[in-house]
């Protein structure tokens, strides 16, 4: 188990709509500016782009869901809303190691995510013609999948046979973090994103997997008609403190992701401010020891290197 919960106090009024915007001002700079700063081909700006509005429609899901309107005048709103999108947490998390390990090396790993992307879904047709082959309506199917998929490939300057030959394939967060480098030793990028894996980091892939460690944090709130009559108003009572410190933490997910970005690209304020308002939202989230750990950990002394001053 964890270590025991330290209340804190945050104010969502702070950071949630502020981080909201700075977040798109990112995403927009990425779609525009990203492809001229980028030596690598335009599809590396495009899902750096989607990676960024993924992670911001998902912050944005959570507040909506938890919303004091929803919950407080909406008869059919449950508690349980709240627990059961927590898993898509994990996924803010995902989008912020591509990012992160895209802009490693954007021609070289950005290529090769794309690529791997594209030969995944190259297997799953040859797995469902295997399986359905025969069948007309499968068939036919399969075919104009296949079609369309190559279309894309050839579209983005690959060639279908090289795609089929990629190895390795793009790894997971789990598996990038793990593997060892000549030597025996890990990265500096590896040993950040290793924090995902302790603590209360990894509650959301026991969670998103139905392990039985993820089902001892939420089963409560999927089984509350179970409980004594007297019990259950305790579970409302704590329920506001729980969305608070899983909300907190995809906040500190997607300014992760800001902060990537800017470290990397350097934006123009324009007027945005966007150096500014990067450290104002670090300031708000500070109280979350979560991605206080994150921050003294890496972003401190990134936001300094790339001279990302308030």
């Amino acid at each position: 188990m964890s270590a025991p919960e330290k209340e804190i106090h945050l104010d969502a009024s702070t950071f949630q709509h502020q981080l909201e915007k700075l977040a798109e001002v990112l995403a927009q700079k990425v779609r525009r500016e990203a492809p001229k700063l980028l030596s690598a081909p335009p599809f590396v700006a495009a899902d750096l782009h989607v990676l960024v509005r993924q992670s911001v429609y998902t912050y944005n899901l959570l507040f909506y869901l938890n919303a004091d309107e929803r919950r407080e005048t909406d008869c059919y709103w449950r508690n349980t809303y709240s627990i059961v999108v927590l898993p898509l947490i994990r996924n803010m998390m995902d989008c912020l190691y591509n990012v992160t390990a895209i802009l490693q090396d954007p021609r070289t790993n950005g290529t090769w995510f794309r690529m791997s992307g594209y030969k995944k879904l190259l297997t799953v047709l040859d797995e469902e013609e295997k399986r359905y082959g025969g069948q007309p309506k499968w068939d036919e199917w399969v075919r104009d999948s296949r079609d369309k998929l190559s279309l894309a490939i050839r579209t983005d300057g690959f060639k279908v046979q090289d795609v089929i030959a990629l190895k390795p394939s793009w790894p997971t967060l789990g598996k990038f973090v793990l593997d060892k480098q000549p030597g025996g030793v890990t990265t500096p990028l590896q040993d950040v994103l290793k924090t995902f894996t302790f603590g209360k980091w990894r509650e959301y892939s026991a969670m998103a997997h139905g392990a039985f460690e993820g089902l001892m944090l939420t089963a409560m709130y999927y089984v509350p008609d179970v409980l004594p009559q007297e019990d259950r108003p305790k579970m409302d009572e704590q329920h506001t403190r729980v969305l608070a410190m899983h909300i907190g933490r995809a906040a500190g997910v997607l300014l992760c992701i800001i902060t990537e970005l800017q470290a990397y690209f350097r934006f123009d304020d324009d007027g945005a401010r966007i150096n500014n308002r990067i450290h104002a939202m670090w300031n708000a989230l500070m109280p979350v020891p979560e991605i206080k750990e994150m921050y003294d950990e890496r972003y401190a002394q990134l936001l300094k290197d790339k001279h990302i001053d308030p």
